[in-house]
């Protein structure tokens, strides 16, 4: 039962059907997740793997706040740094993400304070846990019967991209039960969705241990049907907030189309610092760029400039953020986190662009060019590769 948000206690506040209003949580089934230890779009990837479960058990979302990047990187210990990150240093969802769109898909909580204080203040709640280790085994919308021998194929052709237990990362290491078994025996588990889950009558699914980024669970689901659903709505309805979407839009307008750009990290990421300038550059070539247009936006994290010195050689304009820093402002923010909404809106940027290049294993890029495919995406088409955690496994 929900009434007027005007004289509501904030724990009792939910977004739904578009607006804010005021929620009787007696009997209500929730389904939340802690966010793991990693860079916002890894915390993204978690929330866009809630919502999806929650929209297929019918359960409200309770989501988590933003981390800043830097105070992950400046702490240890994998998915607990999350934990250790107080209230005034986390951005509420909302900040970031159009909850009030997303709740036009499932009812959503929005909670803002550290994730230690989440735990207690939904202690009277009855909760199942969830840990399940997305590089040992997989996902599934339902476990194949015995008797399913092309699916149970299907699926093993899946399990042969895991790694092993020796190529695990210390930070893929969560979720111990399973882990312990992989270690001794190399069992591969199978978990369904909808076996598991659909039947739980606790009050609050809770997935811990970041065990929905640490270790890139991906869902293989075999309807799929369901699949188009799931890319349906996470198209539709989880998109930046609207004050993000503004200040993106109005960088744009200054830029003026046609225009070139490129995301080039570099600093904390081994895959991309390894490439030369010749990478990107061979990249705009091979899309024909500089006939386009010498307009070449650069998002990227290298503070030494002169590192982009053979761009402008080629002929290109380079902009960067700092050239739209009055556009790019946002109220309020604090200074943890002005580098990641900098980013946010980067991205929607690059994903405007006629040509971009993108960074090798960057989720900041793959999230760009799943922007990119969204302009060209129809609702009943299946996307080769989706850039979700979502696929059908019987896709060739």
């Amino acid at each position: 039962m929900s009434t007027s948000s005007m004289f509501c206690l904030e724990e009792h506040k939910i977004y739904m059907d578009g607006q804010v209003v005021c929620e009787k949580s007696e009997g209500v089934k929730y389904l939340s997740y802690h966010p793991g230890g990693g860079g916002w779009n890894n915390q993204r990837i978690a929330l866009e793997n809630a919502v999806v479960l929650a929209k297929l058990l019918n359960r409200t979302l309770v989501v988590q706040p933003l981390a800043p990047h830097q105070e992950l990187h400046r702490t240890f210990g994998g998915y607990k740094k999350y934990n250790r990150i107080p209230k005034d240093k986390l951005l509420p969802l909302s900040r970031v993400i159009d909850l009030k769109l997303l709740s036009k898909l499932i009812p959503v909580k929005e909670f803002s304070a550290n994730h230690v204080e989440f735990k207690r203040r939904y202690n009277h709640l009855r909760w199942a846990q969830v840990c399940h280790n997305g590089k040992v085994g997989r996902w599934v919308d339902i476990i194949p019967r015995k008797t399913e021998k092309e699916k149970w194929r299907l699926l093993g052709q899946q399990m042969k991209s895991l790694p092993s237990y020796e190529a695990l990362s210390k930070n893929h290491r969560i979720c111990q039960t399973e882990l312990k078994k992989f270690e001794s025996d190399r069992s591969r588990p199978v978990w369904g969705v909808m076996d598991e889950l659909s039947q739980r009558n606790e009050d609050l699914i809770y997935f811990s241990e970041g065990s929905l980024i640490t270790g890139g669970p991906k869902f293989m689901f075999f309807d799929k049907e369901t699949i188009l659903n799931i890319h349906d709505w996470t198209m539709r309805f989880i998109r930046y907030a609207p004050e993000v979407r503004e200040r993106a839009k109005a960088v744009i307008e200054t830029i003026k189309h046609p225009f070139n750009a490129i995301h080039v990290r570099r600093t904390d990421h081994k895959k991309s610092l390894e490439k030369s300038q010749e990478f990107w550059l061979q990249g705009l070539k091979s899309k024909k760029a500089l006939k386009l247009t010498k307009t070449l936006y650069v998002a990227t994290d290298e503070g030494n400039k002169t590192w982009f010195n053979p761009f402008l050689e080629a002929g290109y304009k380079l902009l960067f953020a700092e050239d739209f820093a009055e556009q790019l402002q946002l109220k309020n923010i604090p200074s943890a986190f002005v580098q990641d909404m900098s980013g946010l809106r980067e991205q929607l940027i690059c994903a405007d662009a006629d040509n971009f290049v993108a960074s090798p294993y960057s989720t900041f890029s793959r999230f760009i060019v799943r922007e990119r495919m969204q302009l060209r995406w129809k609702k009943r088409t299946l996307l080769r590769n989706p850039y979700v955690s979502f696929t059908w496994i019987e896709s060739p």
